[in-house]
């Protein structure tokens, strides 16, 4: 038997046949590309914006597709996706390694956001986890008259008596903070579509601003907007001397440069830092199993993390992130 014959004869008795071998293909291909496209650090463009959300999802297919090559022994497919699956492990272990105790002395603040889907969220249930999470500071997005008017009914001034909102309208949804600590320096400045208004509380003696934040979803013909508005809000952040908590629907995931340019070397996000895992808080409809990371606390580095973790919000789109914040003391 010739060399050549032996080859082809070794092949047709790897399993599965040019099938399995199309099929490993064609995943690995997309593993591939789709590790690309973390790897590019400007995604303010389509599909890119779009795509790399769906990161943490890549890892578990390359896992799939790699157990399948082995069995199948295609070689090259797995060498294809062994340092792919190595990138995709070093950027979701974060998300995984336990985040640090609150230091002594630390001065908590407990934060819930929560996206309105447009004012059709339950405002009884907000209200209910307001209580049961015992919320310092709640900002609410996509907030319409309407629910603003729900939220008061359902108590919520009981728990929370101060308020602030901007660009609520019966149609348009605006956004709005809730403190059980009185709320100064009140910045309503419109630099987004939706607006992201911040108000400094005092948490025994330590002044920090929280900012409702709510950029345009990076939407195909959104993605250039959606980046100028993170550029202007992580510019507003950075150049605040006051320390810092940025709760809400960022439209991003960590997996996102723009996100991740926002945090700079000053601040961290939340979910990343406790280590409690990935809080999963969107899907396409209400009722839908969560796909991706949109919703966030960020704060500075220098506070400590804890308790982190999101929420059923019924009727709504998204789930509620909620957080404990701990600040060195005054």
């Amino acid at each position: 038997m010739t060399s050549a014959t032996a080859a082809r004869v070794s092949t047709r008795r790897r399993p599965g046949g040019p099938v399995v071998t199309a099929v490993l293909a064609t995943v690995t291909a997309v593993v591939v590309a789709l590790t690309f496209v973390r790897l590019v650090p400007f995604d303010a463009v389509t599909p890119f914006a779009q795509l790399v959300g769906v990161t943490p999802w890549v890892g578990a297919l390359g896992v799939l597709a790699l157990v399948g090559a082995a069995l199948a022994r295609r070689r090259l497919v797995a060498l294809l996706l062994v340092p792919c699956l190595v990138a995709q492990a070093l950027w979701l272990a974060p998300f995984v390694t336990p985040g640090p105790a609150a230091p002594p002395g630390s001065v908590p603040l407990r934060v819930l956001g929560v996206n309105a889907w447009f004012g059709q969220a339950d405002a009884e249930a907000v209200v209910r986890t307001v209580r049961e999470q015992d919320v310092d500071t709640l900002a609410v997005v996509e907030l319409t008259t309407d629910f603003r008017e729900r939220l008061v009914a359902a108590g919520i001034e009981e728990l929370l008596p101060h308020h602030v909102d901007a660009k609520v309208g019966t149609g348009s949804p605006g956004s709005g903070l809730w403190s059980a600590l009185p709320l100064s320096d009140v910045d309503t400045t419109e630099f987004s579509t939706f607006a992201m208004p911040s108000a400094v509380v005092q948490v025994e003696g330590v002044p920090v601003r929280v900012t409702a934040v709510h950029p345009v979803p990076p939407l195909p013909d959104l993605a250039p907007q959606w980046h100028a508005e993170m550029l202007r809000l992580a510019d507003r952040a950075h150049d605040d001397p006051l320390p810092q908590v940025l709760v809400g629907d960022f439209n991003a995931t960590y997996d996102h440069a723009t996100f991740r340019d926002l945090l700079g070397d000053r601040f961290h996000d939340a979910t990343r830092s406790a280590g409690q895992g990935l809080n999963l808080s969107w899907s396409l409809r209400q009722g839908t199993p969560p796909v991706l990371d949109l919703d966030h606390v960020v704060t500075d580095r220098e506070n400590v993390v804890t308790d982190v973790g999101s929420l059923p919000v019924p009727t709504s789109d998204h789930r509620a992130i909620v957080a404990t914040v701990h600040l060195p003391g005054g």
